[in-house]
């Protein structure tokens, strides 16, 4: 399993429309150390990093 297969099934959306309104692509991930990690996600301008819990709340999920 590639890891971006990994973080699509731990619930990390494909496509997601956040900072400003533009569109992102699920990239790769950051560790965070024990275990946890953020996702990278490839906005127009450059790499931003997102929770699992920003996503939610904050932006539309394009494409889980």
């Amino acid at each position: 399993m590639t890891r971006i297969e990994k973080m699509r099934k731990d619930g990390y959306p494909k496509i997601i429309k956040g900072n400003g309104g533009y569109r992102a692509y699920l990239k790769d991930m950051q560790p965070l150390g024990g275990g946890d990690y953020m996702a990278i996600y490839r906005y127009p301008g450059g790499e931003c990093c997102h929770s699992l819990e920003e996503i939610q709340k904050c932006f539309e999920i394009i494409e889980q």
